[in-house]
């Protein structure tokens, strides 16, 4: 069936959307640090819009279509301390979009990101009951991990006082502390086991410490980087889910 793509403007973010006649499940799909919506729909989106989804992606805050510093120069310390707000706000922009014109016609939506993208979509779960299954891709769920990794004592001593002010953040957003207030059906969380980015133990100790949560975990031979087995099994778990 013939996938129809569209942009549109909704309450000033801009949508790329992803669908066909058949679509009856909604999913949001959000890329990682540095990307746009264009560059995840080509790289997943088509193959979720042929399982029958209607897949919706935005810019990232400060990304994209809504590019701003410290993203425009890539200034990576300073990206990297920057990173938890437009987490936040990105999180926050897709929960209004949904409400607002989306939630009428699907109560409830699939939440897939990677990297970044896994970050907003885990902070998501902790502002909305709204999320079926949330897929996090090369992730993490415990963002004082993730920022303690990628912005070691070095280069917080260089920036001391936005050091200060993106650790405060990252404690106040962190879901790895405060489980009770994800809302999710499923979690699936799929990591490389080399991946120098953001580790793998990250998402393995919130498994091990959630055992009530329903969480499928699996690691898969590769670095920082999306591959294809990963893909192959997502596709499946989600086709397995909607046969339910």
């Amino acid at each position: 069936m013939k996938t129809t793509i569209h942009k549109r403007n909704l309450n000033g973010i801009e949508t790329l959307e992803y669908t066909t006649k058949r679509a009856d499940k909604l999913m949001f799909l959000q890329h990682g640090i540095h990307g746009n919506k264009q560059k995840i729909m080509h790289l997943l989106g088509v193959a979720f819009v042929k399982l029958g989804y209607h897949v919706v992606a935005i810019d990232a805050a400060k990304h994209g279509s809504r590019l701003e510093e410290p993203f425009l120069s890539k200034d990576e310390a300073l990206c990297e301390l920057d990173t938890m707000p437009v987490v936040k706000q990105t999180a926050e922009d897709i929960r209004r979009l949904h409400r607002k014109h989306f939630s009428d016609t699907h109560a409830h939506f699939e939440m897939v990101g990677v990297s970044m993208g896994g970050l907003i979509g885990y902070y998501l779960s902790t502002i909305t009951d709204a999320i079926d299954q949330l897929i996090a891709i090369i992730s993490s769920p415990d963002f004082h991990a993730a920022a303690a990794h990628t912005f070691p004592p070095e280069k917080r001593q260089q920036y001391p006082e936005e050091s200060a002010k993106a650790e405060k953040l990252v404690n106040a957003m962190n879901p790895a502390t405060r489980p009770e207030d994800m809302a999710f059906n499923r979690l699936i969380m799929v990591n490389g086991k080399h991946d120098e980015v953001i580790p793998y133990s990250h998402s393995e100790r919130f498994k091990q410490a959630n055992p009530d949560l329903d969480i499928i975990f699996t690691l898969y031979d590769t670095d920082h980087s999306i591959v294809k087995p990963m893909q192959d099994d997502i596709l499946r778990w989600l086709k397995t889910a909607r046969r339910k």
